[in-house]
């Protein structure tokens, strides 16, 4: 369950709109610092330094291990879209050009309530990636309505998905500098929705709680739809820690 590690907090009807609000308010917020943050470093996210001479690109220099990952995506690649979306692909090289263009959209995952399926998204929780027209939302709402994605949609996800993977599973170095800024980062999938596909997950250290299964499940019916979103914890706000602050600490109470 892509929801286990969510605490869920008790909490009453006649609350919910108000923290929905304060939760919406903050997470624009959120979202904002992370969409600036992703433009700066923009630059270092390039695809090529993964595929290199493997991927179209108006550049002819070849990039050291570029074969090596080539192989590693290729593998990937045909067995996630084999055994999870029942299409036999092929990837040709050079493979089309992947844009340099980081996007970050929320972690979304679906949860069984009690024979219920619902759709939760995450306020402080994003899917880091290269722009694509398909995304995990539409993913999961395809899987919940039983419905298999397209191969022209589904495939350019995956290529995408895997490249940044490798890039920052390669790379650590990129992964400390995200996290300097104030986000874990973390490679996670979601087997009954996109096998065994990787997804780069980037964390606020903001936290966020879902309300009681039935409580949920009521609002969900209650707007007529099938998805939640979770609601941040802005009473844990003031509770937040500095990651270097306790780096520092550990160190000094090491001497």
């Amino acid at each position: 369950m892509q929801g286990a590690m969510t605490p869920i907090k008790e909490i009453q009807l006649e609350q919910m709109t108000q923290l929905r609000e304060r939760s919406k308010a903050v997470s624009v917020i959120l979202d904002k610092e992370l969409q600036t943050y992703l433009k700066t470093i923009i630059p270092l996210f390039a695809p090529r330094k993964v595929l290199g001479e493997y991927m179209q690109s108006a550049s002819r220099d070849k990039v050291v291990g570029a074969e090596k990952n080539f192989s590693i995506i290729l593998e990937n690649y045909k067995a996630v879209l084999r055994d999870t979306f029942g299409h036999n692909a092929k990837l040709s090289s050079p493979v089309p050009a992947i844009q340099n263009e980081l996007v970050a959209k929320p972690w979304v995952y679906s949860d069984n309530l009690d024979g219920s399926v619902l759709s939760f998204s995450s306020p402080v929780r994003w899917v880091l990636s290269y722009d694509c027209s398909y995304d995990l939302h539409r993913l999961v709402s395809e899987r919940a309505k039983g419905e298999q994605p397209h191969f022209d949609s589904i495939s350019q996800f995956v290529l995408n998905a895997l490249v940044i993977w490798l890039l920052l599973e390669s790379n650590p170095g990129l992964a400390r500098l995200l996290e300097g800024l104030g986000y874990s980062v973390s490679f996670e999938t979601q087997p009954e929705i996109a096998g065994a596909l990787p997804f780069v997950v980037l964390t606020s250290p903001v936290p966020a709680f879902r309300p009681p299964d039935e409580l949920v499940r009521m609002v969900a019916q209650l707007s007529g739809g099938s998805s939640f979103e979770e609601i941040i914890d802005v009473d844990q706000i003031d509770a937040i820690v500095n990651p270097l602050q306790i780096k520092l600490q550990a160190q000094l109470n090491a001497e």
